[in-house]
């Protein structure tokens, strides 16, 4: 039995101070095979509200250290470094939320946390009104440092309501419009929707003080002096609060709080024998199980099983705590990367890399859970039982082990896995100087999770050139070229797999290091056989602008992608709209609501305002509701929806939210325009970025018409109608010239 102070211990080593040995009853860790914390805020809040109701939380699952596996603290703090008993088996996100309960935000030994955790003392009029809460939590992180809504499920805050926060509570001096704006971080910050809010730290703290609120008054005042209470509008919200005679209010409160200390969490220990028994596969894969106390095929099983209850594994992140559990450390090295995509790629397409031979005569496939489980590491049988299958075996083993830097004596920070994965960042990211045409490294690791195919050719490529140096003469284009091919394919793609199975059988990897094996390689992809193309049909700027069709003043009410694009011209021709559909279609229905087309247009904007921001390496709670940007309407939305008896609706509608009206603003800027036409609202020193010039004509009065002429009934209101769409369209055509141009599509095609 376990309390909640041994368990937040676990993290924070100092708490087990005046404990036995000071020190919990066992000290538990994280084994490799863990995934990662998945948890959201709301999760965490709610657990607390439980544990403060004296709900039951469930039990733990340990087991003694595995020895295969390595150890790491949980996602908070610091651990134990060698002085661990256990594994935790099950229940890391409780633990972890459980320990966020004790981390104090103004505790100088951790300048700057993650997150904060809040209880709001005087929470009455901000419960939402179909809470099941009775107890106010709030999780403030470094995505969302003004917290969330208070509802049970994840309710963000409006653009507006952060905004509120940064000028009203915070008093922050940096803008949103600002270029060197910086969101504050947790402990600069309290909940924006609470009454009185106070760290449940300090609250815990004192909750076996029989005086609770005048530990509570001494804690603000030895953090916060008198004459400065008034710079933390939270800290003088609650001195004022608990200033009066406490009142029967919080009699409640304190009795759960005192409460918290006699709560008892339940620690199921797996027994030894439970680890030894040889299983089924290792037995059929070889003729002599191995050896030893555990075997890490029963460890594998019996975590799948236990997490079946919670947050389900599937897919790719239950390969990866697979392949965790069967190479313990592999994930050392991914988190040593100082710049990395999303571990779960990483470790999956490293593997791949891995047991890829250039001279095989197809790339190698993903891999599935037999697969790992059929050259996972054993213990070697003697010499002369090795068979061809064995020796098989444990060549990919230890091709995994250096890929990695897994083998006795490695240096993570030199694994093969990190210079593949430098030169890949070298070819693909934005630099203002070196690589001006590259992406955003949010935009990488999007390829890598949602273009995986595409990524492992990169990263083969990358081996290759890391084996045969490319000629420095060719490197710029080959790695511009290189960019355009993966962004072709991720962005305009069919048929991913089958478009990289392309591509290795047109030559061999080395030979794609020179520019001029990429001459028509996109034409190529079009068709490869069987109706499957691993490319839509792309065109030229020139070509894509004689596609698109802009409305005419006599066209403009009735305008339609389809109409104008298919059926008009065929004039009736079933065979020919047919055939019109095939060939131009595709391409209408991805470009002009090809998000990353825009951020990549934005990239200097982007690299100004977000710099290295990318999800991936930052804290757990970063999510894509939580990036840092939003996108805006040039033209805001409110003047094309909801227009009653409006005549050119339509039509605005369908290129008001194309990318042709789009552009890259800050969470916490965003909407700040509300309705403010972008003559008003854009500076002059934007315009380029925000691609609102056209030539030496600035588009923004394009952009700045009123709901009154989406009503129409004028020409006047006519002219100007048309005039945002010619300019919505000239902007989407212009972003797509800037992608075509620079990465040198048009060879390519």
């Amino acid at each position: 039995m376990l309390s909640l102070r041994d368990i937040a211990a676990w993290q924070f080593p100092q708490l087990a101070q005046g404990m036995k040995n000071d020190r919990p009853p066992i000290v538990a860790a994280i084994p490799s095979l863990q995934r990662g914390a998945v948890w959201k805020p709301q999760q965490v809040e709610l657990l607390w509200d439980s544990i403060l109701r004296g709900f039951p939380i469930g039990a733990l699952v340990v087991s003694k250290v595995l020895k295969n596996q390595q150890s790491h603290p949980g996602k908070h703090g610091t651990g134990w470094g060698d002085g661990i008993s256990h594994h935790l088996l099950d229940g890391q996100q409780r633990c972890n939320a459980i320990a966020l309960g004790f981390q104090d935000p103004f505790d100088n030994t951790d300048s700057a946390p993650h997150t904060a955790l809040w209880l709001d003392i005087a929470p009455e009029g901000h419960f939402a009104h179909n809470s099941s809460r009775a107890f106010l939590l709030r999780l403030c992180t470094t995505a969302h440092p003004w917290g969330y809504g208070t509802q049970d499920t994840l309710e963000k805050l409006s653009a507006h309501q952060v905004r509120e926060a940064l000028r009203d509570d915070y008093d922050w001096k940096q803008q949103p419009q600002d270029d060197d704006y910086q969101r504050p971080r947790p402990k600069d910050t309290w909940p924006h929707k609470a009454g009185v809010p106070v760290p449940l730290a300090w609250l815990l703290q004192g909750a076996a003080s029989p005086d609770l609120w005048g530990h509570l008054r001494q804690r603000l005042t030895r953090q916060f002096p008198i004459n400065t209470l008034h710079s933390r509008h939270w800290a003088r919200k609650a001195w004022n609060f608990l200033q009066p005679a406490i009142d029967g209010s919080l009699h409640d409160l304190a009795q759960a709080l005192r409460a918290t200390a006699h709560v008892r969490v339940v620690a199921l220990t797996v027994p030894p024998e439970a680890l030894s028994r040889p299983t089924r596969q290792e037995t059929q894969q070889h003729d002599q199980p191995p050896l030893g106390e555990q075997r890490i095929a029963n460890v594998e099983h019996l975590f799948q099983r236990l997490n079946a209850g919670g947050t389900e594994l599937r897919g790719d992140e239950l390969l990866y705590s697979m392949i965790k559990a069967y190479w313990p450390g592999i994930e050392t090295t991914i988190d040593l990367l100082p710049r990395r995509p999303p571990a779960t790629q990483v470790a999956l397409l490293g593997t791949r890399v891995a047991l890829t031979d250039a001279a095989q005569d197809k790339p190698r496939g993903p891999l599935g859970i037999s697969q790992l489980r059929a050259i996972a590491p054993y213990a070697p049988m003697q010499a002369a039982t090795q068979d061809a299958q064995e020796l098989q075996r444990q060549g990919e083993e230890l091709r995994i082990q250096h890929m990695f830097a897994l083998h006795a004596n490695a240096a993570p920070g030199a694994a093969e896995i990190a210079r593949i994965l430098t030169t890949v960042d070298g070819w693909l990211l934005y630099d203002a100087h070196a690589n001006p045409w590259g992406l955003p490294p949010v935009l990488r690791s999007r390829m890598a999770e949602q273009c995986p195919e595409m990524f492992y050719f990169l990263m083969l490529l990358a081996r290759a050139s890391l084996q045969q140096q490319m000629a420095a003469r060719h490197e710029k284009a080959v790695r511009r070229r290189l960019l355009g091919l993966a962004t072709a394919v991720h962005w305009f793609g069919g048929d991913a797999p089958a478009a990289v199975r392309k591509l290795w059988e047109m030559k061999p990897l080395a030979q794609w290091l020179t520019p001029q094996s990429f001459d028509g390689v996109l034409a190529q992809l079009k068709d490869l056989g069987d109706g499957r193309s691993g490319i839509i049909d792309l065109r030229s700027p020139r070509g894509l602008a004689k596609i698109v069709e802009v409305p005419q003043a006599s066209t403009l009410q009735d305008w339609n992608w389809w109409n104008t694009l298919i059926v008009a011209p065929a004039q009736g021709d079933a065979d020919k709209q047919a055939e019109r559909h095939e060939r131009y279609w595709p391409l209408l229905e991805k470009l002009p609501y090809c998000e990353p087309l825009l951020m990549y247009c934005q990239r200097r904007w982007m690299a100004q305002r977000f710099g290295d921001y990318d999800r991936h390496l930052d804290n757990g709670y970063w999510d894509d509701h939580n990036r840092p940007w939003d996108f805006d309407h040039i033209l805001p939305q409110k003047m094309f929806s909801d227009v009653r008896s409006a005549k050119y609706l339509r039509v605005c509608q369908q290129w008001g939210y194309t990318i042709g009206n789009l552009h890259i603003l800050r969470f916490e800027e965003n909407r700040s325009r509300q309705d403010s036409p972008a003559t008003e609202s854009i500076a002059d020193a934007h315009l380029d970025m925000a691609w609102l010039r056209d030539g030496d004509k600035d588009l923004r009065p394009a952009f700045s018409i009123s709901r009154e002429d989406v009503r129409g009934g004028t020409d006047e209101q006519r002219n100007k109608v048309l005039g945002f769409v010619r300019a919505a369209c000239t902007r989407m055509l212009r972003l797509y010239e800037e992608w075509y141009t620079q990465l040198d599509i048009e060879r390519m095609l």
